[in-house]
């Protein structure tokens, strides 16, 4: 199934879609929402959603062994 989402501000009683052509002669659905938040929040990227943790992790100990033995009883 294919959609149109449009946000437009309704003048007269009237709406304006240039996109319904591929529609002619078909029966529709039409469902109008009000908008509750005027200002339209972009989606931000997955790379954004992801940087927001960096370093939360991280920390101020620095383990300079290279061997598993001196990991897990010490030197």
């Amino acid at each position: 199934m294919e959609a149109i989402r449009k946000i437009t501000t309704i003048s007269n009683g009237v709406i304006y879609f240039d996109e319904l052509n591929k529609y002619n002669q078909q029966k529709v659905e039409v469902i109008v929402l009000p908008l509750i938040n005027h200002h339209i929040k972009k989606s931000s990227s997955k790379k954004e959603k992801l940087l927001q943790f960096d370093g939360i992790l991280k920390s101020n100990t620095k383990d300079t062994s290279v061997n598993v033995d001196e990991l897990i009883y010490g030197k």
